[in-house]
C-alpha cells in the first residue's frame, strides 16, 4: 500500500512534502486510480511550510555536499538522524557479533507533533549549515528560494 499525504487546495489535492511528491510521481500522467482517504491533518497543529522548509534545507545540503554521507537526500536524512541521535527509546539491539543496531525515528509529518517538530528543526539548522560550510541564515535562504 502506498501512503501519500495530500492537502486540498481549491478542488485539487497536492502532495504535502517531497516524499509525498516523489511517491505520487510513481503514477502515470492521467492514470485513473481509486483512492481510499483517511483524514488526519485536522487533528494536528502543524505547519506545512515549516515541514517543506526542513526538507528543502535537506535538499540544499544533499546537492551541495561532497561528503558521501550527505550527498543524497536519503543519506542526508539518515546522517542528520545520527547527528541528532534521533532514535526510538529502547530500540537498540545488540547482535551476537557485538554490533549494535539502532532504529531511527521518522521525520515524516504524521510522526512529529508541532512542538517536537520545532525542536528537531531548530537543532537541525546548525548541523545542516556546518555540513556545507555556510551559516544557518544562508542555508535557510537557499531553502526558501529553492536554490539547490
Amino acid at each position: 500500500m502506498i501512503e501519500i499525504m495530500l492537502q486540498r487546495v481549491g478542488k485539487a489535492l497536492h502532495p504535502v512534502g517531497s516524499d509525498d511528491a516523489e511517491a505520487l510521481s510513481e503514477f502515470k500522467e492521467n492514470q485513473i486510480s481509486v483512492w481510499k482517504c483517511v483524514e488526519k491533518g485536522v487533528k494536528k497543529q502543524r505547519s506545512y511550510r515549516q515541514f517543506n522548509l526542513f526538507h528543502a534545507a535537506l535538499r540544499v545540503v544533499a546537492f551541495n555536499s561532497e561528503d558521501m554521507n550527505w550527498d543524497t537526500l536519503p543519506r542526508a536524512k539518515l546522517s542528520l538522524k545520527v547527528a541528532l541521535n534521533y532514535i526510538h527509546d529502547d530500540s537498540a539491539v545488540v547482535m551476537p557479533d557485538g554490533r549494535v543496531l539502532l532504529n531511527y525515528r521518522s521525520f515524516s509529518f504524521k510522526d512529529l507533533n508541532h512542538m517536537e517538530a520545532n525542536r528537531v528543526f531548530d537543532r537541525s539548522w546548525p548541523i545542516l549549515a556546518k555540513v556545507i560550510g555556510t551559516t544557518e541564515a544562508k542555508l535557510l535562504e537557499a531553502a526558501y528560494k529553492g536554490d539547490y
